[in-house]
């Protein structure tokens, strides 16, 4: 759902990303609100990808760590470093055309060799009713609440994930990157499922794993053939390092461009400066990511949370394109209730306090916008622009 909503927006940003010269969400904030706004959206944004790049570094290094068995510490500078030079001097293009050979490489090895493998192994996949019911029950991670939600608002996050932005910005038209996301959207169930087999084989294969972050990578080291394995770990490596590189680029762009090098700064640099610039920011939130990694090296935590927190923007971002009376004071004030509300719940109920962060953050951004004026520099024409 989150993938058609996405191909039905896809247009309207594209648009957005033409008219106004656009590389990241802050720069819509900037246009659409204010000053203020836009600097409240982009440090929260550029926390939550240092927070997922945290949680790349981490399945990284728990890759490394199964096929080498050294220490996860001593690993995760070495997987970082790497990844972090990689990064500064590839760039996005380097992301975009490695993507589809990875792809390719990963459909081969878990489809291809490794599924009919474990299903070998298993014998019988009536095997899987063994497990305890809790493995089939959707509530179980965060119950009901946390379900629904997630579905929900699963479908407002696609309005602020930036590395989607990023690639509709950078797609040669609107028809182009709506038929892209289309075609993913079988390729994302495939593999979505897929993994959700092997990780509830390995639990019969091998119950006694003890670290659950290391499940597919076990799995393969398990099964896989050496030649095989050895594609595969390569092919699970590039991913990894192809995501980091995602979401450094997403931070780095959003601290180099929202931070760095403002509105006013940007036409007085060469072309050559601002590559510094961006490099410097590269280095900086890798960093920054590697250290938030070492100290929490909890994948799924960290991508869970991490991805919900952007749930306090979507609705000045859905208001900014949609709304005529949406006002810079609305976004910037619901910006800020729901960070408040989000942290304080966080020491609560880390799991669901998304929830009352959002809604604090819709309230206060409809009460606010329709007891406020609009600012002189905001531009409404972006909700009629694109029609």
């Amino acid at each position: 759902m989150g993938i058609l909503v996405a191909a039905w927006f896809a247009p309207k940003l594209k648009w957005f990303g033409d008219t106004y010269g656009a590389h990241t969400i802050g720069d819509f904030f900037s246009h659409r609100y204010s000053r203020a706004s836009h600097l409240v959206s982009s440090g929260w944004i550029l926390l939550v990808y240092l927070l997922l790049t945290a949680a790349q570094f981490v399945g990284l290094t728990a890759l490394l760590t199964v096929w080498t068995g050294m220490d996860f510490q001593i690993l995760i500078w070495f997987a970082a470093i790497s990844t972090i030079i990689y990064t500064a001097f590839a760039g996005i293009k380097s992301d975009f055309y490695t993507d589809v050979i990875h792809c390719i490489i990963m459909f081969v090895v878990l489809f291809m060799v490794l599924l009919p493998i474990t299903i070998t192994d298993l014998g019988d996949l009536n095997r899987l009713q063994e497990l305890p019911p809790s493995f089939f029950n959707p509530f179980a991670y965060g119950g009901v609440s946390f379900f629904i939600a997630g579905i929900v608002f699963g479908i407002g996050g696609i309005f602020v994930t930036m590395e989607l932005w990023q690639r509709v910005y950078a797609s040669t038209s609107a028809k182009s990157a709506t038929r892209a996301l289309l075609y993913s959207l079988a390729i994302i169930i495939l593999f979505y499922a897929v993994s959700t087999f092997f990780g509830l084989s390995m639990k019969i294969l091998d119950p006694g794993l003890a670290n659950k972050n290391q499940t597919l990578f076990a799995l393969m080291q398990l099964k896989l053939p050496s030649g095989i394995l050895g594609l595969g770990i390569a092919g699970f490596m590039a991913i990894f390092i192809s995501t980091i590189n995602s979401t450094i680029m997403v931070a780095s762009a959003t601290l180099s461009k929202d931070f760095l090098i403002d509105n006013s700064r940007a036409t007085k640099l060469t072309e050559k400066q601002k590559l510094t610039y961006s490099r410097m920011a590269t280095l900086i939130c890798g960093a920054v990511g590697m250290g938030i990694a070492a100290v929490f090296p909890d994948l799924i935590t960290l991508s869970v949370n991490a991805l919900f927190m952007l749930l306090i923007i979507v609705p000045a971002v859905i208001g900014g394109f949609f709304w005529q009376r949406a006002t810079a004071k609305g976004a910037t004030y619901s910006l800020v209730a729901g960070t408040i509300t989000l942290l304080l719940f966080l020491f609560m109920d880390a799991e669901t306090a998304f929830v009352p962060a959002f809604l604090v953050s819709l309230v206060v951004f409809v009460v606010v916008s329709l007891s406020t004026q609009h600012a002189p520099d905001e531009d409404t024409s972006i909700v009629k622009g694109w029609l």
